[in-house]
């Protein structure tokens, strides 16, 4: 009897197992995946009301997922929500399925790249110039309906991607960077339904897009870090009005992370915290930036709980973040160079569409005059009358109208003369059109006051991104390729002097300098004698390095050796607080980059005093540690600068004066914004360098005054605040070409900072600092 029963029981599985292994289980899957994800995708808002993705899924779908798709997107419309008009996109979604239905059975343009995002694009606009025309609206609402449109089919063409990559079930299970772009983006317009499911002012769904960039870039490194970031952050940006400084938050961090992520899951969800956090001062409100924070929590305490999966990784196509030969670096190039002109052209785009606003709508009082007149004269049979037999009195009766909008804001029927009221039968309708006009002239002025100032912001926060990501591409362009015999042979010195090496990198750049950088463990590790590890590995390398540089991460040690420079440089320093305070407004940092540059920074905070020491200090830290974590100057600069205006409601600023020496080549570059000028004594002959430029803190953009120079041993280059200057230049010019060549640095310094203050005769005190720097 039991083994009766237990024949049964197998037999009921194994049809069970047949079943859902049939078409037809397997259309009742892609239907109910399609009516979850159109209901889901429907509910998605950007521009603070529009939901053209349900519309997207709908043209996207596979065929037999068409219906349910429809009927999920059409109840996500129904059910209450900040949509403007679901009725029309019921009725896009009719035409969707029209369109689809009669065009099924011509595969070769159902199964186009194109066709998913045409079929989206044309009922979004059709609808939606029906909506224009309907509420006699031409100017604002047009442009939102053409843009929903396009990003509606952009959308589409992802969402149909993904629907491939699922329906086709890739053996290898590795996937091209489309395909990740298109399965991110898909993952973002589904979470973007969970935005305005808030508790206490933090989103749900913006904690979910977190995670996915975290995550993402944590089992794909920066290449999944990067598309999910980006991703994440255009979906998000675009969904509620003042959130667009996401765009930039969520892509930056999503790229540092996945730079970090070989470093381990800490390292990663610290990179996007700090990224996201420098990005998010742009916001400028201490809510957002709260909120902000509070999501990012959020985010990285389910990060922690969440386990690597190696079968995501092998998705990205990355088994591990290292910089193994030329194609790598190409394709780090390349993807970089992209997204940097990707965010280039989204603060030009703002620029195109205020030009076709301005277009539909009338540039000024005349264009008010002209647009009524083109609407109430054209076919009037007394047309010819007015604007010919008595053109110049209509014309004057227009101008008196000027100043009654001024005054009233609109004219009445009384405003009109006697005479073009006699022989105008349309009085009535012309005084209305001219009140209508005018009130879009009023609207379109004062969108223009409210967006300027976001605007340009805006603008600025994605230029810099883009030139962030710029210099990383000429940063990595310029590692020319890898020598993986001498990575082989610094592994076995490092074993040989008892350390067990976990990744080591050997790479040349166009200058035929080789850099090594190696990754240890730091638990049991024998210690290492550094001059007698240099010597190894110069003669297995055969080049002469300098000193390893070792800095410690978690359970890691990190080895960085550069070869060894032409030149070195030694310097001095020397500083006076104005009025013997106990704070100074002077800051210097002095560091290598790692790359065989020496960098030296001084900053002069505004004033003196404690007020002073903060804006300079934390000019010169910022500098450095941007620097040192591979931004270049001008990206630097704005960062910079754009944290000085943001820090404080009240006036901030700084100067910065930097001196970068190539101590291979000995080429300097003077940078300045604001600073005061630098002396530089080359053999025989001395010179000022200065140059007009701005200091940080003031402008929403700011630009270095750059000059170069070529130093060899010997020469001298001498770095002062405005202290040091404020009677002269002269005399420090004379005073450098006439110091013994054989001086101490430090000893030149203090003289120069003795000399300022005995020729201060003006009766007030500043603060005086004087940087010393000799090529040797």
């Amino acid at each position: 009897m039991f083994s009766v029963e237990e024949s049964k029981v197998r037999q009921f599985f194994g049809r069970m197992g047949e079943y859902l292994n049939s078409s037809y289980a397997r259309k009742i899957v892609v239907t109910a995946v399609s009516f979850l994800v159109g209901m889901l995708c429907s509910r998605g808002l950007v521009f603070g009301k529009y939901s053209p993705f349900g519309v997207a899924v709908a043209a996207s779908v596979p065929k037999g997922g068409l219906w349910g798709a429809v009927l999920g997107a059409f109840i996500g419309y129904l059910i209450p929500s900040p949509v403007y008009v679901p009725a029309r996109y019921a009725a896009a979604l009719v035409a969707v399925a029209a369109i689809r239905w009669s065009l099924s059975e011509l595969k070769n343009v159902n199964t186009h790249p194109l066709y998913a995002p045409v079929v989206t694009f044309l009922p979004l606009l059709l609808t939606g110039m029906t909506m224009v025309f309907l509420n006699g609206s031409i100017t604002y609402s047009a442009a939102l309906y053409v843009a929903e449109s396009f990003l509606g089919a952009g959308c589409a063409y992802f969402l149909n991607r993904t629907s491939n990559l699922l329906v086709s079930r890739r053996e290898d299970g590795l996937f091209e960077t489309a395909d990740v772009a298109a399965l991110t983006v898909t993952a973002g317009i589904v979470v973007l339904a969970f935005s305005d499911v808030t508790i206490s002012g933090v989103s749900i769904g913006r904690i979910l897009m977190i995670l996915m960039v975290i995550y993402c870039a944590r089992v794909g490194g920066i290449g999944g870090g990067s598309v999910a970031g980006v991703t994440a952050g255009a979906i998000q940006g675009l969904s509620t009005a003042g959130l667009s400084y996401l765009s930039g938050a969520y892509g930056l961090g999503g790229l540092m992370a996945g730079v970090f992520a070989p470093m381990g899951k800490v390292a990663t969800a610290a990179a996007f915290i700090i990224s996201h956090g420098v990005a998010s001062l742009q916001a400028g409100g201490e809510p957002q930036i709260l909120t902000g924070a509070i999501e990012v929590a959020a985010a990285t305490i389910l990060y922690m709980f969440l386990p690597k999966s190696r079968r995501l990784s092998e998705m990205f196509g990355v088994r591990k973040d290292t910089l193994s030969g030329g194609a790598l670096r190409g394709n780090i190039v390349m993807r970089l160079r992209y997204a940097a002109e990707a965010l280039t052209n989204v603060y030009t785009s703002v620029d195109e569409i205020s030009k076709k606003l301005s277009s539909v709508c009338a540039p000024d009082l005349q264009g008010v005059y002209n647009k009524s007149t083109e609407t109430i004269c054209a076919g009037c049979g007394m047309s010819a009358v007015c604007w010919r037999k008595h053109k110049e009195q209509t014309l004057q009766n227009f101008a008196s109208f000027s100043v009654v909008l001024k005054e009233r804001g609109k004219v009445e029927s009384s405003d009109f003369t006697k005479e073009f009221a006699d022989r105008c039968g349309r009085v009535g309708e012309m005084r209305d059109a001219i009140n209508k006009n005018y009130n879009r002239y009023l609207m379109k002025e004062a969108a223009e006051l409210r967006t300027a100032q976001v605007r340009e912001v805006v603008e600025e926060h994605f230029r810099t991104t883009a030139g962030i990501l710029e210099e990383m591409a000429g940063e990595f362009s310029l590692y020319e390729h890898f020598d993986e015999e001498a990575a082989q042979r610094v592994e076995d010195i490092l074993r040989d002097n008892g350390v067990t090496p976990l990744e080591v990198c050997c790479r040349i750049d166009k200058f035929d300098r080789m850099t090594i950088e190696a990754e240890v463990g730091k638990d049991r590790q024998k210690r290492i004698n550094r001059a007698t590890f240099t010597r190894e590995i110069s003669a297995a390398c055969g080049r002469s390095f300098s000193p390893p540089c070792v800095s410690v991460a978690e359970d890691k040690c990190r080895i960085q050796m550069c070869q060894r420079p032409s030149f070195e440089v030694s310097r001095g320093f020397a500083q006076y607080s104005a009025g013997n305070g106990a704070f100074c407004g002077d800051s210097t940092n002095v560091f290598y980059d790692g790359c065989g540059r020496l960098v030296a920074i001084l900053s002069d905070g505004m004033g003196t005093g404690g007020r002073a020491a903060v804006d300079g200090a934390m000019t010169a830290a910022m500098a450095e540690s941007l620097l040192k974590a591979g931004i270049g100057f001008d990206s630097m600069l704005q960062t910079v600068n754009s944290a000085l205006i943001a820090k404080s409601g009240d006036e901030s600023l700084a100067t910065m004066d930097i001196a970068c020496i190539d101590l291979f080549s000995g080429k300097a570059e003077f940078r300045k914004a604001g600073a005061a000028g630098s002396v530089v004594r080359r053999g025989r002959r001395t010179e000022l360098i200065e140059a007009s430029s701005m200091p940080v803190g003031i402008m929403p953009s700011v630009e270095f005054a750059v000059t170069e120079r070529e130093l060899t041993a010997g020469d001298v280059v001498v770095l002062v605040s405005d202290g040091v200057v404020a009677s002269g230049t002269e005399w420090l010019v004379d005073f450098v070409a006439n110091c013994d060549e054989e001086e101490n640095p430090n000893t030149l310094a203090e003289r120069i900072t003795e000399e300022a203050k005995r020729r201060r005769s003006d009766g007030h005190e500043d603060d005086v600092t004087a940087l010393v720097l000799v090529v040797i």
